[in-house]
């Protein structure tokens, strides 16, 4: 379980999404990357202002697409044709583990097994007061100043 304490006294990353992959990280999503990172840690959980239309969440779910929405339907936000927090910090969790994709993450993945993807495994996602931020591509140092405007919930 994630603490203020620890958030606020180590090293903590934000990582943007496209919704609505973002919001199913709080319900256990494998997160699937074309690339690998070898940092554990803490993640801020954060959703770019531009998420997916729910045509575009058809294409990458294909036939999961019913099921990914399913999951997350009590906290779906829909404006615009789009879904989730966007332009939002919204959660933080551990990521543990960082590996090659398995044909028994696509259940979790919601997308289909594919050899070239890194399956990104996380732990403890706890959902915070969503915040406005600024996202950018790969990681970003969190600051002190950021932090403070964490609030577990």
């Amino acid at each position: 379980m994630l603490t203020i304490q620890e958030i606020l006294n180590n090293r903590l990353l934000a990582l943007s999404w496209k919704e609505p992959y973002g919001t199913l990280m709080l319900y256990g999503k494998i997160e699937t990357r074309t690339w690998k990172t070898s940092y554990r840690g803490l993640i801020l959980l954060c959703a770019s202002k531009k998420g997916y239309d729910r045509k575009t969440v058809e294409c990458i779910s294909e036939d999961q697409t019913a099921r990914a929405i399913a999951q997350y339907q009590s906290h779906l936000i829909i404006k615009e044709n789009s879904f989730g927090y966007l332009g939002k910090a919204f959660a933080i969790g551990r990521l543990v583990d960082c590996r090659q994709m398995f044909e028994d993450d696509e259940e979790k993945a919601f997308v289909f097994y594919y050899p070239d993807l890194y399956s990104w495994i996380f732990e403890d996602v706890t959902p915070i007061q969503p915040f406005d931020w600024k996202g950018s591509l790969g990681f970003r140092e969190v600051t002190q100043e950021e932090k403070a405007k964490i609030i577990l919930l």
